[in-house]
């Protein structure tokens, strides 16, 4: 097989020597690139910086190169330096015209092409200057040969390679031709393969995800493809310095360091994103750095890996690699690109365009600029943007990390951080709108969706007070996600921090100061007398009567859970008396009238009936799941006291249904859990003290009438 090769940037034509790099966790996606290559003339493999489109393009050439007899020709242009101005079509001509001997794998001349050779571009096989050559020239040159044109890294020149190859498909019949590039070349015959990241996740035994070999038996875990390139590259830098393997006396690594060290490699590979590029070059790091002290330098930013003699000149760190797609975009791409760096996880349109519009972008401009970067392999599309539902985006680690940086220096990170911060607090404000309607699924699955960019709002250092209180209402906003939905002590931290810098004079400090305390005190917290009594002081200063009923709520749940039966009444009445029925940021008045009948039932059971009552007379328990449940375990809890007890029954399963199905809504997208983790979840539902015990009520129910 006869291969040529030409690489733009490093000033010569030489024949191309395969890599000695193997191709790890790509066997399928070879697997499907030969059969595209077999099927179609031409193929491209489009990808982001660093996915490894040119190694896996450099393998199908090898494996597709022997059923061409003129053989492979490979142009790279490109390699995050300016190329010279010469046409496409002359480096192609010149990669044809470097060969002196047909290139075998190994040979003399491949060692040659390897060290450098001795013929320059521009200069022809006989050392005669090479006349400029046009397209037509080329491909009357090739229109008799039966060969595959491998274009790498074709992004700069991208107009003059969709001229030339369009000429080939029309012209030359039996050439075949394979692209790489971070952008489709858009001709009608083009098969596209898109590659993704490596998978990283381990599997408990069975076969290796990267090799398919089936693992021995009491092999422990096997590593992932990403895992798997991982570790090779480790052990080599680790070999490279002397540091692999035991020496000096020292016993080899156990089968528990190894399944430690795979569970870090997972780790490491999981915060690169299965990116090739960057796995590589944070092994290199292994010979200097343990793989804790590799994955903790990882956490705040990646751009900083990189080696001093990596092949490439744009692959010897990871900015330059992102680097050099940013200075193929256009101005408004670049500024997008950079605002856009202030999403933690994926976004829609409608978030983009009021995010990076302003100073010079206009919010109709934005779509636009979000599929060219959709295109450039800068922006991996979450939901087809055909499709149904209305796409969305998500931005590599990486490429944020560039954005980042070239927000900063542009001096907009404030104003875009400020816009990320407004957008995020609509988006909790119509959560927590949707939860207060009874639309309990849906306000889970908002802040499901968008619980990236809610938490990356919700824990940068708020520039002042005003900006935290801004925060502290995004936190109150979604008062149902921490205290229903099980996320009680990630909304304590969050509250713990941002109190302190926040106003303390304003409605939404009473509430924030009101939720600390609830959820201090479904933990048992010692902390939740103090926080609710600050929060009666600032709603009553504020005029706040839904949060100071509130705080009678929490107050009288816990005397009753203490078993200080009169002070729990006179609590939770003075909440149902004082929560307005429409009010919002927490339970309905409902919920405070049905807690004030389990209180009363016991006591005073006609009242408990009065109460009973109140809480299903107004309406909330119309729409409110959670209400309803509450108002319905309250109804079977004095049906059964009272000796109803084929009511209390039913009443009692209806109060359950509806108590998993708010628990159901608030982990829609989770696994499925057991008996005992419902339990859990039904009975923190509702609150302190856990007058959600359904299951208990319904086997004191079917275990006979109570003691009178």
């Amino acid at each position: 097989m006869r291969v040529w090769g030409h690489w733009e940037g490093a000033g010569r034509p030489a024949r191309f020597v395969r890599s000695a790099r193997g191709l790890v966790g790509r066997a399928e996606e070879l697997g499907a690139l030969r059969r595209m290559l077999a099927q179609g003339r031409l193929v491209t493999v489009v990808g982001g910086a660093g996915i490894g489109k040119s190694l896996l393009a450099e393998h199908a050439a090898t494996a597709v190169g022997s059923s061409m007899p003129d053989g492979v020709v490979r142009v790279r242009w490109w390699d995050g330096a300016p190329t010279r101005r010469r046409s496409v079509a002359q480096t192609v001509a010149d990669a044809l015209d470097g060969e002196t001997e047909p290139a075998e794998a190994g040979g003399a001349a491949g060692e040659a092409a390897e060290t450098g050779g001795t013929e320059r571009a521009g200069v022809g096989a006989a050392g005669r200057p090479a006349a400029p050559l046009g397209v037509a020239a080329l491909v009357a040159r090739l229109r008799s040969r039966r060969m595959l044109v491998v274009l790498d890294d074709f992004d700069p020149v991208r107009g003059e390679c969709v001229r030339l190859v369009r000429a080939l498909l029309d012209e030359a019949p039996d050439v075949r031709v394979l692209s790489a590039g971070r952008h489709p070349l858009g001709l009608g015959e083009e098969a596209v393969l898109r590659l993704g990241p490596l998978g990283g996740a381990a599997s408990d035994g069975g076969s290796d995800a990267a090799t398919g070999v089936d693992a021995p038996p009491g092999a422990g875990p096997a590593a992932g493809p990403a895992a798997t390139l991982f570790l090779e590259r480790v052990r080599a830098a680790r070999r490279g310095v002397g540091h692999d393997g035991p020496s000096h006396g020292r016993p080899g690594p156990t089968p528990g360091d190894r399944v430690d060290e795979l569970r870090l490699a997972d780790d490491i590979c999981r915060r690169l994103e299965g990116m090739p590029l960057a796995i590589e070059l944070a092994a290199a790091q292994a010979a200097q750095y343990s793989l804790p002290q590799l994955a903790r330098m990882l956490e705040p930013a990646q751009g900083w890996l990189g080696v001093a003699d990596a092949p490439l000149r744009r692959h010897r760190s990871l900015r330059a690699a992102v680097g050099a797609g940013y200075a193929l975009c256009g101005a408004a791409e670049r500024t997008v690109w950079a605002r856009l760096s202030v999403f933690a996880g994926s976004f829609d349109e409608d978030a983009a365009a009021y995010v990076c519009s302003g100073g010079g972008v206009d919010a109709q401009d934005v779509p636009a600029s979000l599929a060219r970067l959709v295109l450039a392999s800068v922006l991996e599309p979450v939901r087809d943007p055909g499709g149904v539902l209305a796409p969305r985006y998500r931005m590599p680690a990486a490429v944020r990390g560039f954005g980042a940086e070239r927000l900063q220096s542009a001096g907009e990170t404030a104003a875009a951080v400020s816009r990320h911060l407004y957008w995020y607090g609509h988006v909790a404000s119509t959560a927590h709108h949707l939860w207060s309607t009874g639309l309990h699924e849906r306000a889970a699955s908002l802040v499901r969706d968008e619980e990236p960019d809610l938490r990356a709002a919700l824990t940068r250092v708020p520039s002042g007070a005003d900006p935290a209180s801004a925060t502290l209402a995004v936190v109150v906003d979604l008062w149902f996600w921490w205290a229903v939905c099980g996320h009680a002590e990630e909304g304590r931290a969050l509250l713990s921090r941002l109190l302190p810098l926040a106003r303390t004079d304003t409605r939404v400090c009473g509430q924030a100061l009101w939720l600390a305390g609830w959820l201090a005190a479904c933990a048992d917290s010692p902390e939740a007398a103090e926080l609710l009594g600050q929060a009666w002081r600032v709603a009553l200063l504020a005029g706040d009567d839904a949060t100071v009923g509130r705080v009678s709520h929490v107050l009288g749940a816990l005397a009753l859970r203490d078993g200080r039966t009169e002070r729990a009444i006179a609590h939770l009445r003075a909440a149902a008396d004082t929560i307005p029925v429409h009010a919002d940021h927490g339970p309905p008045a409902a919920v405070s009238w049905a807690l004030l009948a389990v209180a009363q039932a016991r006591v005073r059971p006609a009242d408990a009936w009065r109460s009973v009552r109140r809480a299903s007379a107004g309406p909330q328990p119309r729409h409110d799941l959670w209400a309803r449940s509450m108002t319905q375990y309250a109804q079977a809890f004095v049906d059964h006291l009272r000796g109803r007890r084929s009511r209390a029954w039913r009443r009692a399963h209806k109060a359950l249904a509806g108590a998993l199905g708010v628990a159901g809504a608030a982990t829609a997208s989770e696994p499925p859990v057991s008996g005992d983790a419902v339990a859990g979840a039904v009975a923190s539902m509702t609150g302190p003290p856990g007058a959600a015990l359904i299951h208990q009520l319904i086997a004191d129910i079917e275990s006979g009438p109570p003691p009178v």
